[in-house]
């Protein structure tokens, strides 16, 4: 018996994430509540509460949900560093682009979360997960120079910062010239960010400032 129950909890929490989903896209954060995500979620709103204190908690919740996935552990067959940065890139950009609960859940993110006092702690909770996909490809961009695929004298730190850019502003576009057809434009993505890892072979003004004091 003790095991249904634990089962029939978790149901409860997966209905409530799915209902937090669908709401959060259609009102952003801000504007939802805790009754809007129980409605949606077929629950009443104390089992929503049962389990989360608040919308905040909800959605941080609904993103760990997300990044437990084992669609969003991806590893580069590429030993390579460089081919395995454009790997990654494409990876992601497809995943993100792809209905589902990981599209759902970075549109609500970086789109539905405003910034305001209420959700402090959810961005930073999502400044995290920037950061934690920074220091992955600042690694791989370290991996290439240690490979002798870059030269030596790349700032490092702002090639990296070039480069989620680059991912970034092709997401953007995907969002808004591509909304109902994103996988369309995947090839032409691939060979901007293709031309965007290759050009840092040779990019005279991404080399390191040498008066600069590090």
């Amino acid at each position: 018996m003790a095991r249904k129950t634990k089962e029939d909890a978790q149901k409860t929490r997966d209905a409530i994430l799915d209902g937090a989903e669908l709401v959060f896209l259609d009102k952003g954060v801000a504007q939802a509540t805790m009754a809007d995500i129980a409605d949606a979620a077929g629950v009443s709103r104390g089992a929503v509460y049962g389990h989360y204190p608040n919308k905040i908690d909800v959605c941080k919740a609904m993103s760990e949900r997300m990044f437990a996935l084992e669609t969003m552990h991806f590893s580069p067959d590429s030993s390579n560093a460089m081919e395995a940065l454009v790997q990654t890139g494409m990876y992601y950009l497809n995943l993100f682009c792809q209905p589902g609960t990981a599209q759902s859940v970075i549109a609500i993110l970086y789109f539905k979360c405003e910034r305001s006092h209420e959700n402090t702690s959810l961005i930073r909770h999502r400044d995290l997960i920037t950061k934690l996909a920074m220091h992955y490809s600042l690694r791989l961009l370290r991996r290439a120079v240690q490979n002798q695929e870059l030269p030596n004298t790349l700032d490092l730190r702002l090639s990296n910062l070039y480069l989620h850019a680059v991912f970034d502003g092709m997401y953007d576009m995907l969002q808004d010239l591509y909304p109902d057809r994103p996988q369309a434009a995947l090839p032409d993505c691939e060979r901007m960010l293709r031309t965007a890892v290759t050009s840092l072979m040779q990019a005279p003004h991404l080399q390191r400032d040498e008066l600069r004091v590090l």
